[in-house]
């Protein structure tokens, strides 16, 4: 036992709560039902049998070991202001078979009593959920801690439920289908957790807000590392995120942040869809290459499927096949001082308009830039910086005095006011939130094209009569795959 654990269980016995010691053998549900709120129980080395915390309570496992089995979670949380620390738990990843036959076994319809046809006794009807997974750590209490866990072998190690307040800290959840499943919860803090090798996400969220996950390690996720639905509010930052399918996903997310995380050997390092207004910043996304479904393919941030007013900032994006990427019917995004290099190629954006691109540096890509069916904007009153670029600073302002020719897409764009030197300035959010206002006008129902004047890059109307018909371009590269959410 460390030194902080031996601390916290030493201020615990001091206070004036109760602390049981409880050994294997004896009966842990007794001692809840006996004990009351505030009380400390200890559980001694070895296994112990599951148990439902329905009143405030601190459970300290000392080397403490549960086994869950077919929807009968190791523990169960049905109360508010519970902390639970320290236990190691065996889950089970049974077929849904078997866990239809454990209803079958304890449902009667009606108020009859009764069995149903086995030794079981049955349940009455609205007692029992099918939709609940087989986890081994179940909540539905608000003001929850869960600290110091190790969960294995679960179709869901920690599922919660419709709460406010949950922190789960210094654990690690490996081999489950899903690490951690939240739901509809608000105030929730995941940290220092590792959420490693599950059949689906690390970690999956939804219809849920005010999350922070931070410090935490979410590596060989056989799909999302850490996967965000119809969520607000959410705080990615300082994590590492590799050798997932995909590391960090918002979709249907917004008014979020994803910061300082690193993903690498992903397919997608990190991706948004459907998602609006969120900051992605001081972001590595490295060497996010595999080849299991298209070889050698990888993104290192990818924005998809009509996303907007997403700020795309500071990052590093290196070795990847696209170092970012904007595809889908996006409007109004920007991509800012991004250091961008080595890559297959750099940005690719692909049928969308008004999404800003400038100020970042494109450095010994293959093809640094690619625009396929697109309205980009490449530059504001600056553009961006190309190692390939071969003009000339005759007036010695540091814009290159020849527009660079975007190399690859059927896209007729230029950045006209190309960087000659690498940008190294600061970037305020608020400035892009402006650029975006001044410069992305462009109306697919006129048509326009794009010229220059002294302020930089503006949108010339021209009348039309429909929208642009967009033709599919036969030279094309690697396509990425389709991406649908696994839930």
């Amino acid at each position: 036992m460390d030194a902080i654990r031996i601390a916290i269980i030493l201020a615990l016995l001091s206070s004036p709560a109760l602390a049981l010691h409880i050994i294997p053998g004896q009966d842990v549900q007794s001692a809840i039902n006996s004990a009351s709120p505030g009380d400390v129980l200890i559980l001694g080395a070895g296994e112990h049998r599951p148990f439902v915390v329905d009143r405030p309570l601190t459970l300290i496992g000392d080397g403490a070991f549960i086994r869950s089995d077919v929807q009968s979670p190791a523990i169960t949380v049905r109360s508010d202001s519970v902390r639970i620390e320290g236990f190691s738990i065996a889950g089970v990843k049974r077929p849904s078979e078997e866990k239809f036959k454990y209803y079958m076994e304890r449902y009667q319809g009606g108020s009859s009593g009764g069995t149903s046809g086995t030794s079981t006794p049955a349940t009455f009807a609205g007692s029992l959920r099918l939709d609940l997974p087989n986890a081994a750590v179940l909540v539905f209490g608000s003001n929850v801690t869960l600290e110091n866990m190790s969960v294995r072998d679960a179709e869901v190690g920690v599922f919660a439920e419709g709460l406010d307040d949950l922190l789960i800290n210094e654990s690690t959840f490996q081999s489950c289908k899903t690490g951690v499943l939240i739901i509809r919860a608000s105030n929730v803090i995941v940290g220092n957790t590792g959420l490693i090798g599950c059949e689906k996400a690390g970690l999956n969220a939804s219809n849920s807000r005010s999350f922070t996950v931070t410090g935490c390690s979410a590596i060989n996720n056989t799909h999302a590392g850490l996967f965000f639905r119809n969520c607000e509010d959410i705080d990615v930052s300082g994590n590492t995120l590799s050798k997932n399918s995909e590391g960090l996903v918002f979709w249907g997310t917004n008014h979020s942040s994803a910061t300082g995380n690193r993903a690498d050997l992903n397919y997608y390092g990190i991706l948004l869809a459907d998602s609006h207004n969120n900051t992605i910043s001081g972001n590595t996304l490295i060497n996010n290459r595999r080849s299991e479904i298209v070889s050698g393919f990888g993104v290192g941030m990818s924005v998809q499927a009509n996303s907007s007013y997403n700020l795309v900032f500071k990052n590093t994006a290196s070795n990847n096949y696209n170092g970012m990427e904007i595809t889908e019917n996006c409007q109004r995004n920007a991509l800012c001082g991004n250091n961008i290099s080595r890559n297959m190629h750099g940005v690719r954006v692909d049928k969308n308009w008004n999404n800003l691109i400038y100020r970042n540096n494109f450095v010994d890509n293959v093809i640094s830039a690619y625009d396929n069916q697109t309205k980009s904007i490449w530059n504001t009153t600056v553009g961006n910086y190309y190692s390939d670029y071969r003009g000339s600073d005759g007036d010695g302002d540091g814009i290159g005095d020849t527009p660079y020719t975007i190399p690859k897409g059927s896209s007729v764009a230029a950045d006209y006011r190309p960087l000659v030197m690498p940008f190294t300035g600061e970037i305020d959010p608020d400035e892009i939130l402006e650029d975006i206002k001044r410069y992305a006008h462009y109306n697919p129902e006129e048509g326009s094209t794009i010229r220059v004047n002294d302020s930089g890059a503006a949108i010339k109307y021209t009348t039309r009569r429909g929208p642009p018909v967009f033709e599919e371009n036969t030279n094309t590269v690697v396509e990425r795959p389709p991406f649908t959410p696994v839930i």
